[in-house]
């Protein structure tokens, strides 16, 4: 009995002394004696950082002609070919080209001739739009934000046109096919990915039979005499595939718009509102994009696909197999048309670049700086001289190994100005060192620096 508790007692001590570690004199001295190396650290809570910092306006201009290129052929590919919608007031644009586009086909203009007036309409209404908006950027704004914007305005529109209209550029679908199963709208270039009335129609006091949407439907005739039909297998696919081209082009998007921002520009249109808005009003980029480019996107889609369809169905008709002859057609004009994949889908890309601009580009986020340096006086003079406003402060400390005074400067600033300021300090004073964290929250008032420099 005796061992037993000889045995107990021991194992306590040995847990207690595991979760309370008593170190000898020998162990303190093999940890103090570890070897030390001197390690540098760089910023990363900024994405495209030396950008921030970037004074050469033709880096900038050439900046904005590789993107509004990027972007045109992104575009292209990835929204003009697969029935997406692009964002802001080009969604609006791009309707009106599509109805017309629909309009001139349905009264028997060639089709390649109807291709170039919608291009020009698709590209070119965008452009007589930014004029007076561009002069609003120049006053209200900034001179070279304007001038900035206004190039990859004209680099994106200019080439996303000639694009537009060379043979087969417009058919390429890199991911797969997703123009619509319906023989008739996908004859005029309808993209409205719709399924059958039914697919709405199925209503059991306040339930819904959602295996229909799952549902192969039974259709007569040929494809190409197909104006509605149920909700068939290859819908729900190219749904899919829709979805894909969505996400692809929101990166691609908001990598644009971000870098636009970050050099001091924008990408015209509805953003010469949205950096205004955001500055007037000390909102994210990001929020006020998805509320105007959500609305604009919904008037496009109305009218590109539903009013577009609409036309198409109005002087279409369906085969009988029973009757052997064409029957009266099934309207468009249902409110159910408006709900298609192509709805879904650019919304999906409208929050999601949103969001992404955001992270990209946080400008209203703000940081708790701290710089340890001898030399903070010259720092806070520095910072008055190139005109820094933010709320400053200088403290002594003692340095903890050493003994020894030191200095601290804390500042609060917002995420984006950061890299600026640190490359403003390392002027004074090169081996400072600097430390930045996240502010959840603040209560109080500010000096805010402009978006655009």
């Amino acid at each position: 009995m005796k061992n037993k508790k000889t045995k107990k007692s021991t194992k306590k001590k040995f847990f207690f002394r595991t979760l309370n570690p008593v170190f000898t004199e020998a162990d303190l001295l093999k940890f103090t004696n570890r070897g030390f190396s001197e390690k540098k650290f760089n910023s990363g809570i900024v994405k495209f950082s030396r950008l921030y910092a970037l004074n050469k306006t033709w880096v900038k201009y050439m900046i904005a002609i590789a993107l509004g290129l990027l972007m045109s052929v992104s575009t292209v590919i990835l929204v003009e070919s697969t029935g997406l919608y692009t964002g802001g007031f080009a969604a609006c644009f791009q309707g009106i080209a599509r109805v017309v586009y629909v309009a001139l086909s349905l009264k028997g203009m060639d089709h390649n001739l109807a291709n170039v007036i919608f291009n020009a309409l698709f590209w070119g209404l965008y452009v007589l739009l930014n004029i007076p908006l561009t002069i609003f950027a120049y006053f209200k704004i900034n001179k070279q934000f304007a001038k900035l914007s206004i190039v990859y305005l004209l680099t994106l529109q200019g080439l996303g046109f000639v694009w537009g209209i060379v043979p087969g550029m417009s058919d390429i679908q890199v991911f797969g096919d997703t123009s619509t199963v319906n023989g008739v709208l996908n004859q005029y270039h309808v993209q409205a990915i719709i399924f059958s009335p039914n697919y709405f129609g199925s209503w059991t006091g306040s339930s819904f039979d959602w295996n229909q949407v799952f549902t192969k439907g039974q259709l007569v005739g040929t494809p190409e005499q197909w104006v509605v039909g149920n909700v068939v297998d290859e819908n729900i696919t190219k749904a899919m595939l829709l979805l894909v081209y969505s996400v692809i082009f929101a990166l691609i998007s908001s990598a644009c718009y971000a870098l636009m921002f970050i050099i001091g520009a924008s990408t015209a249109g509805s953003d010469y509102l949205t950096i205004y808005w955001s500055q007037e009003k000390n909102k994210n980029v990001g929020t006020i994009f998805i509320i105007i480019t959500s609305i604009s996107m919904i008037i496009g889609i109305f009218l590109g696909s539903y009013v577009s369809g609409g036309l198409v169905s109005n002087q279409a008709h369906l085969y009988n197999a029973s009757t052997q002859s064409f029957t009266d057609p099934v309207s468009f004009w249902t409110w159910q048309y408006i709900f298609s994949a192509n709805l879904f889908t650019s919304l999906v890309w409208v929050v999601l670049n949103g969001v992404l601009i955001d992270h990209l580009f946080p400008w209203h986020k703000l940081v708790r700086v701290e710089v340890y340096s001898n030399q903070t006086g010259k720092i806070n003079e520095h910072l008055k001289k190139i005109k820094y406003t933010h709320p400053a402060t200088l403290l002594d400390a003692t340095g903890g190994y050493s003994g020894a005074s030191t200095k601290v400067f804390l500042t609060i600033c917002m995420v984006a100005e950061l890299p600026k300021l640190i490359s403003e300090i390392r002027q004074i004073d090169q081996n400072c060192l600097v430390s930045s964290s996240y502010i959840a929250d603040i209560d109080g008032r500010m000096t805010m620096q402009r978006q655009t420099y």
